[in-house]
């Protein structure tokens, strides 16, 4: 009779998990190749649109790392305890 294994531990935190597990980290939009803009001045060219794109990945992304360092400002906060003296 096969024994059930015993779930693993979680993983250790390092600089890479976040802090705000429901709140990941923005993801930067896809570059166009080369071939795909045809420079003919179009509305909506495709090198336009990353750049937008761009500039608003940049903005959401400085927004998660006040986020993250805020909740690890708490997260310090609440491991500091102030020692009682004797």
């Amino acid at each position: 009779m096969p024994t059930s294994m015993p779930p693993p531990p979680p993983p250790a935190r390092t600089m890479s998990t976040p802090l705000l597990p429901l709140d990941p980290q923005p993801q930067p939009p896809s570059k166009p190749g080369n071939d795909e803009c045809c420079h003919s001045g179009c509305t909506f060219c495709v090198l336009e649109m990353y750049q937008e794109d761009l500039a608003a990945y940049e903005e959401a992304l400085r927004a998660w790392q006040q986020r993250q360092q805020a909740a690890a400002a708490r997260a310090v906060q609440s491991v500091r305890k102030p020692r009682k003296r004797a």
